[in-house]
């Protein structure tokens, strides 16, 4: 034990006096800290429209407050969906789901979210990705680790020393994983340090999330200084080291995934979304027609005394309940194809580590599409409540008084219990067990290590 405490305490003294390490170690800290930055700038916007949208929510129902009294008023309710503390992780894609819904309980599913789908449905939107700190661990964090541990052993083998170490009374897969892990922890050490205490900055109190940061940061560092030390088994030289982990880096963060994605739209494609808004409207004009042909054939009775809700109002709930029930077989066939598709991503996620831990990092910071799906889920709920709510008026033929107009519950999105879920610890076991089977390679081929 202690000839490897020694051996880390030299490797320790030999990166601190690298200034090429260093320089590489700072700029990591550089670009997290402009990508939390740019975390921070997206979440106070995102705050300010949201307070911009509950400002529009009171003057609402300020304005619907003077007509209580003289008919049927159901507030509109505003509904968001609001940052978590850790949004500023990972905001990559959070503009391409919707955080906004207008919920009306007479209006149709499809007009739900028809403020938003615009943006949303932009190519512009689709395609721009921000510089986030999720960026910066998937996709420049391994390029770091790979930089400071492509050389664990060829440098020695070039300067002829490993015929020396071999000479002595020490294991060398031992000694080359000490020095991986010492450079290692001198990367990894400080960088989580400073994006957790960067996410406590940004409002992150939740020691779960926090946890969570860190678990994940600190499994896939741990996967590639094993790819590393799996490299540095294979090869002799430090260039085809150095090409061996630039290769590897391509492969599983850039190749793997984008090759997988092209798989998945040839055997899956995506549902048009463009044709599922023409095919709804087209479905919407002629449901919309057929119950205006059928509301004039039929005679209106002639009631003995005027109701207090006119039936005009009835008969307007009654067709846009038909209409609504007309839409949703078409809207329900839209979503298990877009459901079916993501099934089999999710699936398929489990085999690509970089893709697992993207996930990972969205879901810490609640950017993930569960919870925009989750959303979606709670404000259809919602709708149906105020339906509900306006039907028992309407049978009751009795009007909304002023306090219960006033006690009409807004909505309040419902976040899950605990941050480690299924999901999560799933993407964790995918990185950690890719990490172990890595380790076990590189112990099949430690003989080679032996070799000057």
């Amino acid at each position: 034990m202690s000839k490897f405490l020694v051996i880390g305490g030299y490797e320790f003294r030999r990166m601190r006096r690298d200034r090429g390490f260093l320089a590489l170690l700072l700029l990591l800290l550089a670009l997290s800290s402009y990508a939390i930055w740019n975390g921070i700038e997206w979440t106070d916007k995102r705050h300010a429209a949201i307070d911009l949208i509950k400002a529009e929510e009171r003057d609402r129902r300020a304005f619907g407050r003077r007509f209580v009294e003289s008919q049927l008023v159901i507030p509109a309710t505003l509904a968001v969906l609001p940052p978590t503390e850790m949004s500023g992780v990972s905001i990559g894609q959070a503009d391409a789901y919707p955080f906004h819904a207008e919920i009306y309980p007479l209006h149709d599913y499809s007009t739900l979210f028809k403020r938003v789908w615009g943006d949303i449905g932009s190519p512009d939107v689709r395609a721009a990705g921000r510089f986030d700190l999720a960026f910066v661990i998937v996709l420049l964090l391994p390029l770091v680790l790979l930089a400071t541990t492509y050389d664990l052993w060829s440098k020695e083998r070039e300067r002829g020393i490993a015929a020396l170490v071999v000479s002595q009374p020490i294991a060398i897969s031992p000694l080359i994983w000490v020095r991986a892990v010492t450079r290692g922890v001198l990367i990894l050490g400080p960088f989580i340090a400073w994006i957790v205490s960067a996410s406590i900055w940004m409002g992150a109190r939740d020691l779960a999330n926090l946890v969570a940061l860190a678990c994940i940061v600190f499994i896939y560092g741990a996967f590639w200084i094993a790819i590393a030390v799996l490299i540095n088994c294979i090869t002799r030289r430090s260039a085809e080291a150095a090409i061996a982990a630039g290769a590897a880096w391509l492969l599983i963060v850039v190749m793997a995934p984008s090759l997988t994605l092209a798989a998945v739209d040839v055997i899956r494609p995506a549902p048009s979304a463009m044709g599922f808004a023409t095919a709804l409207k087209a479905r919407k004009a002629a449901v919309s027609k057929q119950l205006q042909e059928t509301a004039e054939t039929i005679t209106i009775k002639v009631r003995e005394s005027s109701p207090t809700i006119p039936d005009r109002l009835r008969e307007r709930y009654g067709e846009r309940v038909a209409l609504d029930e007309a839409l949703w077989p078409l809207i329900s066939a839209h979503k298990q194809a877009e459901r079916t598709r993501r099934d089999l991503l999710d699936t398929i996620r489990f085999f690509l580590p970089a893709v697992a831990i993207q996930d990972a990092l969205d879901r810490v910071a609640g950017s993930d599409a569960d919870r925009a799906i989750v959303f979606e889920q709670q404000v259809r709920a919602t709708q149906m409540a105020l339906r509900q709510r306006y039907k028992t008026h309407l049978d009751n033929d009795t009007l909304l008084t002023l306090a219960e107009y006033d006690r009409e519950p807004g909505f309040q999105f419902k976040e899950s219990d605990t941050v480690f879920e299924t999901r999560l610890v799933l993407d964790l076991l995918t990185a950690l067990i890719a990490t172990i089977l890595i380790v076990v390679a590189m112990f099949s081929l430690r003989k080679k290590l032996a070799t000057p």
